[in-house]
């Protein structure tokens, strides 16, 4: 054998060697690697590949490419693949580092593109349930509706129902902290109630619960409460009336008078439901708010009264609406149908105030009396005298009724102990009373410009509210746990399209009002810890950010009044001005509020929908030809009255 023969037999004699050598490679790493398949990756875990969605790379293109090479090159490529598939982690990253100081732009390029999408991963597949959940959590409801689109595993987690309770209980019957959108209740009074029961409660104070739920211990907001009663206003009989003698605002009288309370019918017992998933619940009040924000609504409208009608109240849960008239009448309605279900007739002039409940109708007229109803039946069943002048408000609980009249005075009927007693006071007519069954307190707006507190165990006048320029139609207190976020301080808020606020003080402005109607619910769930310490942030940070609130939930009851002076004002009840809504070009004469917004009526035939927290102007609606002297409202509707003898039905709900 030559010199020259042995650089060919060394070059034969490691082409020989080059397969043990392969073979030694992929026999030591191979099987350590897949005897435990805790050890692979996320990408290739066996468990792993079933739950999570496949790789966005295609394989299949590459086998095509494969077979299209000669056998030697495929059996080259196949080997260096191999090889890399059984080198360690360490030396797999070696191999990589020396293949990429190798490629070319092109190829770097290639791996950009390629490797990008390959990196994502997908936690639900390898994380416990409860903490994705944890993870979802932090979504807004759109990202969630649009997480559950992803695949079936995100489906069931972006739909769990103990997430959407969590966006309900932060959005229904309140507004958010983080995105200031609120959920309407829709509660439509499925839980029946005592008819001798307070008919306007406080709305829940943690979470609104969805309409079929009978566990919840707070009491529910309904559309059987008292509405707005008669907005008062001269009246038409007695439009050039002599001023009346000022009488001591101390004074008192007690009178007597046989007969208890009307008896109440038995409460209904409502059959247990099966729950509806709390998603479902979500959507379908977000429907109904989208519409009262974008304004979107069907009007019906009620003819029927051949006078102006002065006083509205509807329920939503039987359907039924009753209204009174110049006409000396009481109508009942059907909600359903707009048709009515009978007149009720024995007042010999207009009626200006009424309420009722499931057993009975209070009515009071001009005539000086009021009358006691079975509106289901049609009949009178007492007719109740001491008024020396026309009754233009009323208002009942379960044990008291308080009537304010032309004549200056109150008087409150105590159906228990069988008396009535006279607050005096006002100096011009009474046109609404309201009581505070929980205080034992009565809110009262008169014609000369006032509102007065009463303390119904003394009898005696505990505060004047000076404020208004102009008589005051309206005074309503808010229901027990009434959430709002007045902190005491007067706020002064500005708008340039003269819907605005203003106050009594020279407070900084506020931030400016949110757009309303482009606006879309992005906030994200959160536990009490996170949020108490989001709040504590919030109020050490003076900020401009629309999302911002202006202080921390309070139940301090406060009283909302509306005037002929064209302005509608919150008070609290030592008396302060917390805010003036502006407006009304002409006098308000009728309000209604619940925990989200305002509704007013007015002398300039328009009704207006005011954001309850920020006091801006939403909508004002217009279709009256005559004052709208009476408003109600629900989650779902407004229903207004006029002196055009109609009757208007704004209905916001998503099945219009």
């Amino acid at each position: 054998m030559t010199d020259k023969d042995e650089p060919l037999q060394q070059h034969q004699h490691q082409q020989h060697q080059k397969p043990d050598v392969h073979h030694s490679f992929l026999s030591r790493h191979v099987p350590a690697q897949y005897s435990n398949t805790r050890k692979l990756c996320y990408r290739h875990r066996p468990d792993l590949t079933r739950k999570r969605m496949p790789d966005s790379f295609n394989f299949e293109d590459v086998q095509r490419q494969m077979e299209s090479l000669p056998t030697p090159d495929r059996a080259a490529i196949s080997r260096i693949w191999s090889l890399f598939s059984a080198a360690p982690a360490d030396q797999r990253t070696l191999i990589l580092k020396g293949l990429l100081s190798t490629c070319c732009m092109p190829q770097l390029s290639f791996l950009y593109d390629e490797i990008k999408p390959l990196l994502r991963i997908d936690f639900s597949s390898i994380l416990p349930r409860e903490v994705a959940l944890r993870i979802f959590s932090f979504l807004d409801a759109k990202s969630l509706c649009h997480a559950a689109q992803v695949s079936q595993s995100w489906r069931s987690l972006a739909d769990d129902d103990q997430l959407w309770h969590r966006m309900c209980e932060q959005h229904i019957d309140k507004k958010c902290t983080k995105c200031g959108w609120g959920l309407p209740l829709l509660d439509k009074g499925r839980r029946k109630r005592s008819p001798d029961q307070a008919l306007l409660t406080a709305p829940p104070a943690t979470i609104a619960a969805e309409e079929d739920d009978k566990n919840t211990n707070s009491p529910l907001r309904t559309a059987c409460g008292p509405g707005a009663l008669a907005a008062a206003g001269a009246d038409q009989d007695d439009l050039h009336r002599t001023k009346r003698v000022k009488m001591d605002n101390n004074s008192t009288t007690v009178e007597s008078f046989e007969g208890g309370p009307y008896p109440a019918t038995n409460t209904e017992v409502v059959p247990v439901r099966t729950r509806r998933p709390w998603k479902e619940v979500y959507s379908e009040r977000l429907v109904v708010e989208r519409n009262w924000r974008r304004n979107k609504y069907n009007v019906r409208v009620l003819r029927g009264h051949t006078d102006g009608v002065m006083c509205v109240q509807f329920c939503d849960a039987n359907n039924i609406l009753i209204t009174g008239s110049y006409d000396k009448t009481v109508k009942v309605w059907s909600l359903d149908t707009g048709e009515t279900i009978r007149t009720l007739e024995g007042h010999t002039r207009c009626v200006r105030a009424l309420q009722f409940d499931n057993a009975k109708l209070v009515t009071g007229s001009m005539d000086h009396t009021l009358k006691i109803w079975d509106w289901h039946a049609g009949r009178c069943i007492r007719t109740l005298e001491g008024h020396t002048g026309g009754v233009l408000s009323l208002h009942f609980d379960s044990k008291l009724l308080a009537s304010g009249s032309t004549d200056m005075t109150i008087r409150v009927w105590d159906f228990q102990r069988g008396e009535c007693c006279t607050l005096m006071g006002h100096t011009e007519w009474v046109n609404s009373v309201r009581i505070c069954s929980q205080d034992n307190l009565l809110v009262s707006g008169s014609d000369d410009s006032t509102i007065r507190l009463w303390d119904l165990q003394t009898r005696s006048c505990v505060k004047v509210f000076n404020g208004h320029v102009g008589q005051v139609q309206i005074a309503l207190p808010s229901p027990r746990g009434f959430k709002h976020r007045f902190n005491g301080e007067l706020i002064d808020h500005t708008n340039n399209n003269n819907n605005h606020v203003s106050s009594n003080s020279n407070n900084t402005a506020s931030p400016q009002p949110m757009n309303l109607t482009n606006f879309q619910p992005a906030c994200a769930t959160e536990d009490r810890t996170s949020a108490t310490r989001r709040h504590h942030r919030q109020l050490q940070q003076s900020s401009s950010d629309d999302c911002s609130t202006q202080g921390a939930l309070s139940d301090t009851p406060i009283i909302l009044s509306g005037s002929l002076d064209n302005t509608l004002k919150f008070w609290t009840f030592d008396g302060v001005c917390l805010r003036t809504l502006f407006g009304h070009v002409e006098g308000v004469w009728s309000i209604a509020f619940d925990s989200l917004r305002i509704v007013s009526g007015s002398h300039d035939r328009t009704v207006r929908v005011w954001d309850l927290e920020n006091g801006h102007c939403m909508h004002a609606l217009e279709g009256h030809s005559g004052p709208v002297t009476a408003v109600a409202m629900s989650d779902t509707k407004i229903i207004s009255a006029s002196e055009d003898s109609e009757v208007r039905i704004w209905d916001f709900s998503a099945n219009q």
